[in-house]
């Protein structure tokens, strides 16, 4: 007959398991706030450079034509 620990031992390693598994998504969850806060701290950074440098705008007359076919395949 098994002993007390015995029958105890595997819901002693669910509630384990059970432990981790919300420790896991708690810190999974605050990477995805630190990644959305950097992220927007980025596109912040971008906008603002765009609205006070301008893009160069390539003129055509310096693009040439490429003469023949092009194979897709």
């Amino acid at each position: 007959m098994p002993s007390f620990f015995e029958r105890l031992l595997p819901f002693i390693f669910l509630g384990i398991l059970l432990v981790l598994a919300v420790v896991g998504i708690i810190l999974f969850s605050y990477l995805l706030i630190f990644g959305a806060i950097v992220g927007m701290i980025l596109f912040a950074i971008a906008w603002v450079r765009g609205l006070f440098v301008r893009k160069k705008v390539k003129s055509q007359k310096n693009e040439r034509r490429k003469i023949g076919r092009t194979f897709d395949q």
